[in-house]
C-alpha cells in the first residue's frame, strides 16, 4: 500500500514538474513574441521616391512591440503598437502614438521582407512662435500643439541570425505617412517619407 502511495506521489510530482517547465516554455515563447522594437529615423517632407535619404536631417526616435496573430515562423501575421517623437526643424516637433497590421515573408538565411499599414494620433508643436492679433496688439500664443490624424505604409528588410530565437532582429523601414490637417486652407495633407534603422530585441528577461 506504501509502494502505491509513494509511485502514485512520484508521478504527480512528474506530472507537476513536466506541466511547470511547458508552461515556462509557452511563457518564454509568448515574451519572445513580443519584442522591444526600437529605431532611429530621419524624416523627409516628400511623397515616396529612390531618395530614401533626406537632407537636411530631421531625427526621430520610436519605441513599441508587435503581437503575432499567427505562429509561423515563415509567413507571420502581426499587430504592432508604436510610440514616437521627429523634429523638423522650423515646422514641427511631433509627438506619434500609432499601430499597424503586418505581413512578414522569411527570405533566406534569416533575412525576411514585410509590409505594414498603420493610422494612428500625431501631436504637432509648432516650431516657431505664433502671434495673435487682439485688440490691436500682437501677442503671443501659448504653444499647446495641434492634434492630427496619421496614417501610414511601410516596407522593411531585417536579418534575425538563424536558428537563434534570442538574437535580436535587426531592421531597415521606409515608411511613408501622410498627416492631416496639416494646414486646413491650403495643405490638408502633409506628406513624409522616413527611413528607419533599429533592433527588436526579445522579451526573455
Amino acid at each position: 500500500m506504501k509502494k502505491q502511495l509513494y509511485s502514485t506521489i512520484i508521478a504527480l510530482l512528474c506530472i507537476l514538474f513536466v506541466r511547470n517547465v511547458s508552461a515556462q516554455k509557452t511563457e518564454e515563447k509568448q515574451r519572445r513574441d513580443k519584442p522591444l522594437i526600437i529605431s532611429v529615423f530621419n524624416v523627409g517632407a516628400q511623397l515616396p521616391s529612390l531618395r530614401i535619404i533626406t537632407t537636411p536631417l530631421h531625427p526621430g526616435l520610436s519605441a513599441g512591440t508587435e503581437f503575432p496573430y499567427n505562429s509561423s515562423e515563415k509567413n507571420r501575421f502581426f499587430q504592432t503598437v508604436k510610440a514616437g517623437v521627429y523634429y523638423h526643424q522650423y515646422i514641427q516637433t511631433s509627438v506619434q502614438v500609432y499601430s499597424e497590421a503586418g505581413y512578414r515573408r522569411a527570405l533566406w538565411k534569416g533575412t525576411a521582407a514585410e509590409f505594414r499599414l498603420g493610422a494612428g494620433y500625431l501631436h504637432a508643436f509648432t516650431g516657431t512662435e505664433v502671434f495673435q492679433l487682439e485688440n490691436g496688439t500682437y501677442r503671443k500664443k501659448n504653444n499647446l500643439g495641434r492634434p492630427q490624424f496619421m496614417g501610414s505604409t511601410a516596407l522593411g528588410l531585417s536579418y534575425q541570425k538563424p536558428g537563434s530565437e534570442k538574437a535580436p532582429r535587426f531592421f531597415m523601414d521606409y515608411q511613408f505617412f501622410l498627416q492631416m490637417p496639416f494646414i486646413k486652407k491650403y495643405v490638408p495633407m502633409a506628406p513624409a517619407t522616413v527611413f528607419h534603422i533599429g533592433a527588436a530585441f526579445p522579451m526573455i528577461f
